[in-house]
């Protein structure tokens, strides 16, 4: 039976309203089960009403059957959901640590859009989906064509749990994203539009702004309504439509903040001439400096490491640049960096996520300007920031930490940070937001400060960082990085030497990458520079996942049958586990490493498929039917969702093991001391059936001296809820490291929310823990926030 949902045609009117989606007002149980229906294995719905509450309830039946992954539901509908910026869940939960995450899923056509949510403990809550997070499955037909609505609850432990969902709703605000379509957009640019589009959702929400998104699509239908600013992040291949549709909110009073990519007639609209792109040399754009007084709460300057920008030049509607770039020595250059006019604003680049509090600054500058009435719920937030610290949630609680480390330096700090609170109360008060922000900010600072100084520094501990570049986070300095990680307590770092087709050393086996051909063997310098400075040194490949190799070797590929293909034939540029060529190169290619370099050890990652859906390659059908015996009769369907799936499954991990146990016996051989290690999901078991990567069996079977789950995530709740499941699985075995993302793509921490993730793995009984990613920003923040308190003596890895 297909049921439909009321949504009101005038949201755009309703600004600032949470409307309902589904109140969940059943009677009983069976009017429950009408409106949704449980999927995949998951007991019927219920239905409840306590102290006059209504709820839809879900069980969770985890405890029972570890092969099951998530508790689903669905809900048939028929919704416009275009101008909707995003949507909320009202929900408790019985059991918290049996559900590691949230998602909720619209269908539209032939794919989904779906959102992960992270759940705070147990009481009632309310979990909030941007729709700026939402991600694309299969081929989405748009927002304005809903037809179905799937609620997830995915396995955190082994426990059953009860979810009470006690409303949808859609939600609307005065600030809005625009998001990019991603169609049209090549790999690296709809990787940065998406990036940046999240990051603005982000610092927005740090401001006390739960910004809406809509996609450029929504926007040329006519979605941003009449809300009062639009902020494009990066959208770099804006339609027409869209233009015009943004021309004419902003003709009718709304106010655009464009970053980098800016059509012609935007740009009129703004008050500015038509743009060109510019690339200065390396280090000639390094810090925006803004002009005295140019608007309320700017601040005076913010770093940012831009390498080309798009200049342009005032034209009308009182348009007059308000930021100029300066380089690495602090001399101005001829650029300006940003303008704002009586219509909006325009940053001459993406806003990259080093210095985040400026940019807040700028950020809060700019929409006060835009509409005043944000300035007091963003100075309520800088205050509220300012109360959360590290893993503290409040001022009194930072004051226990503090007054317990017995650092003087920290006491005086902290003493610093109440004054500057005050005065930003004071200041609040008395009328005046955007100095109360600046106050706060400054109050946050220095509390960051007493929490990184008041941290303990134990000497047994591992304490590592990743280095995705492979070249630290100085190119061509590897004697310069490892110095500052050795100066900052840390005693390991994993730099990412190789993938499954491209080598940043002289390797015999792979391509050699441009960044060997420009910097020289990257291993060499590391080591070199390592042993100087006491790191071990633990060389990160990345296996099977061949996107940045050359075409050369793609095309070499492809031809000897040895990518992958994706369970609807389309080609993925990994390279298959199953074929025995590729399983040749991995297992080689990291011994190779073994072999001409004094590394301490070998570390696995994208060890595993890229998803369930992968790989259904003619190989695979044929190894498969050979191991098993058997011929598939309807390839790949039996196989994927029909009756052999789990025995596929089981022969899927069964390849990703093999590489796993080859590299650990043939490592031992040539060294005994060579550690092997692996980064791995965080999630288990829906690792095991989702991606074929069983770590437990891994860690039981010895191949791994130690394990580094990527734990990366905003939520020091989920964090903790994590590392707690992965320790009781590994149960000693092991050292547990866990992974925490500082510059993750679905997280960014503070020094102090990194400090914070380390207080939680050490008081769970971590043997350390592992920061993504160390660059230069991190190199300029983290490393050295780390430094002041938690690696102030140096420590010994635990082995």
């Amino acid at each position: 039976m297909t049921t439909y949902l009321w949504l009101p045609s005038l949201l755009g009117a309703l600004l600032g309203w949470n409307l309902p989606l589904d109140e969940m007002h059943y009677p009983d149980a069976p009017a429950a089960r009408e409106a949704w229906v449980a999927a995949e294995g998951t007991p019927p719905v219920g239905a409840e009403t306590v102290d006059g509450a209504h709820a839809l309830v879900l069980r969770a039946p985890f405890a029972a059957d570890r092969k099951v992954s998530r508790a689903v539901v669905d809900r048939r509908v028929e919704l416009d959901l275009s101008e909707p910026g995003a949507f909320t869940l009202e929900v408790e939960v019985d059991e918290p640590k049996a559900i590691a995450h949230l998602t909720l899923y619209f269908r539209s056509g032939d794919g989904w859009y779906g959102c992960t949510g992270n759940l705070r403990g147990g009481g009632r809550q309310t979990v909030r989906f941007p729709k700026a997070r939402f991600r694309t499955e299969g081929t989405p037909a748009g927002w304005g064509e809903v037809d179905g609505i799937r609620i997830a609850a995915w396995r955190g432990q082994d426990l059953d749990a009860r979810l009470l969902v006690h409303r949808l709703g859609a939600v609307t605000r005065d600030v809005a994203v625009v998001l990019p379509d991603e169609g049209d957009l090549p790999a690296g640019e709809r990787r940065a539009a998406r990036r940046s589009a999240d990051g603005m959702v982000d610092a927005l929400a740090e401001l006390g702004l739960a910004a809406d998104a809509i996609p450029e699509s929504g926007v040329a239908a006519g979605a941003l309504g009449g809300r009062r600013v639009a902020i494009l992040a990066y959208n770099p291949r804006l339609s027409p439509t869209a233009v015009r549709a943004l021309v004419e909110f902003i003709e009718r009073g709304g106010k655009v903040f464009a970053c980098y990519s800016l059509p012609e007639a935007l740009a009129a609209a703004l008050g500015l001439a038509p743009a060109r792109y510019v690339r200065p040399q390396r280090g000639e754009l390094a810090e925006v400096r803004f002009e005295a007084g140019a608007l309320p709460g700017l601040p005076p300057a913010m770093k940012q490491a831009s390498w080309n920008i798009t200049v342009t030049e005032p034209v009308g509607h009182g348009a007059r640049a308000i930021g100029h770039w300066h380089d690495g020595d602090g001399e101005p250059t001829p650029w300006p960096a940003m303008f704002i006019s009586d219509r909006g604003a325009f940053f001459s680049h993406i806003i990259l996520s080093d210095d985040p509090s400026a940019k807040l600054w700028m950020l809060a500058a700019v929409l006060g300007r835009f509409h005043p009435p944000l300035w007091d719920a963003m100075a309520g937030a800088a205050l509220e920031r300012a109360s959360r610290v590290g893993h503290c949630r409040s001022v009194e609680a930072l004051g226990e930490v503090v007054e317990t480390s017995g650092s003087d330096g920290a006491r005086e700090t902290f003493q610093a940070a109440l004054a500057e609170r005050a005065r930003s109360e004071e200041l609040l008060a008395a009328g005046e937001p955007a100095a109360a922000i600046e106050a706060a900010e400054e109050s946050r600072r220095l509390a960051a400060e007493a929490y990184l100084r008041s941290a303990p520094s134990p000497v047994w501990e591992g304490r590592a960082v990743w280095n995705h570049s492979g070249t630290g986070a100085y190119p061509g300095d590897w004697e310069k990085s490892a110095r500052l990680l050795a100066r900052n307590g840390f005693n390991m770092v994993f730099p990412n030497m190789l993938w499954g087709g491209l080598a940043h050393y002289p390797s015999d086996l792979l391509p050699r990458s441009r960044t060997f051909e420009e910097y020289g063997d990257q291993i060499a310098q590391a080591c070199a520079a390592a042993k100087k400075h006491g790191l071990e040194v633990h060389v990160w490949k990345v296996n099977y996942h061949a996107q940045n190799a050359p075409r050369e070797f793609l095309d070499r590929m492809e031809r000897e049958g040895r990518l992958q293909r994706r369970v609807d034939g389309e080609r993925h540029n990994w390279l298959c586990p199953s074929h025995p060529e590729n399983f040749k190169l991995e297992l080689e290619s990291m011994l190779e490493v073994a072999r001409r370099y004094p590394v301490d050890g070998l570390h696995f990652d994208y060890i595993r498929y890229p998803g369930r859906e992968s790989c259904y390659c003619d190989g695979c059908r044929e190894r498969f039917e050979t191991a098993s015996g058997r011929k598939v009769a309807d390839w790949p369907r039996d196989c994927y969702t029909g009756p052999r799936r789990d025995e596929y499954n089981d022969w899927r991990r069964e390849q990703i093991t093999a590489l796993v146990e080859a590299v650990h016996r043939e490592g031992k051989r040539l060294r005994p001391e060579l550690a092997i290690s692996a980064a791995v999901f965080g999630s288990y078991p829906a690792c095991r059936e989702s991606i074929a990567q069983d770590w437990v069996a891994w860690v039981e079977a010895g191949y791994l001296d130690f394990l580094c789950p990527m734990n990366y995530t905003e939520s020091d709740e989920q964090f903790a809820n994590l590392l707690e499941n992965q320790l009781k699985l590994v149960a000693g075995r092991v050292p547990v490291y866990p992974g925490i993302g500082a510059t993750a793509s679905n997280s960014r921490l503070s020094a102090d929310r990194v400090v914070g993730q380390i207080h939680h793995a050490r008081r769970l009984g971590a043997g350390g823990f592992t920061i993504f990613n160390f660059n230069a920003a991190t190199a300029d923040t983290i490393v050295p926030g780390v430094g002041l308190g938690a690696g102030r003596q140096r420590a010994v890895r635990p082995k």
